[in-house]
């Protein structure tokens, strides 16, 4: 395979069927390969994708050239920039061991009869948004991953008993500058928004 056959290979990265958090972590190696300037395809069936990789783009300095739908697909085009930062290996690794945690911490706090159980869920813009946001409001409430019902994408919320408790925290995080989303409340199997 000669050079030119090599650089093409990457500028069409067919990732349906994949779901997150794979079709961000594969874009972002394969960004790496590219020289600045250079424009990557992305096809993606992920319903997550978009929201994705429009924070992953803003978070490493890329830019998003274009967003189509075609389907159940979303095409995007992201050029290469000069000084953009893609994510490490080392990132994904400490991404997936924070998902493992989160859904360690998810069964526990269903499993435990000594804790209120939380009915009440704060979303978020990104992933990162939600993990400072725990740290930000130290013990006030636990991050844990997003039930589909709400949101099918890969994501995460904070866990809150009590409507008054969630709104509080969610108008702090708001006034702090944290990219919240909504307060959910499940109600037997399904959620429903109730703020904003």
């Amino acid at each position: 395979m000669n050079a030119v056959q090599e650089k093409q290979e990457f500028k069409v990265l067919d990732l349906s069927g994949l779901m997150c958090p794979l079709p961000v972590v594969m874009t972002s190696e394969h960004m790496k390969r590219l020289k600045d300037g250079e424009v990557l395809t992305v096809i993606s069936t992920d319903p997550g994708f978009e929201l994705d990789i429009k924070n992953w783009c803003a978070q490493t300095g890329n830019e998003l050239l274009s967003v189509k739908r075609n389907g159940n697909q979303v095409v995007v085009e992201i050029k290469k920039k000069p000084f953009s930062v893609e994510p490490s290996l080392w990132y994904w690794i400490k991404f997936h061991a924070l998902g493992v945690k989160l859904h360690l911490r998810h069964i526990l706090m269903q499993l435990n009869p000594l804790i209120k159980k939380p009915d009440h869920f704060i979303t978020f813009s990104a992933i990162s948004e939600g993990t400072r946001a725990e740290k930000f409001l130290k013990g006030k409430a636990k991050l844990i991953p997003v039930p589909d019902e709400i949101d099918p994408r890969c994501g995460v919320v904070l866990a809150v008993a009590g409507y008054q408790k969630a709104k509080d925290i969610y108008e702090e995080l708001l006034k702090k500058g944290f990219g919240v989303e909504a307060i959910y409340k499940k109600e037997g199997k399904s959620y429903r928004r109730v703020y904003p």
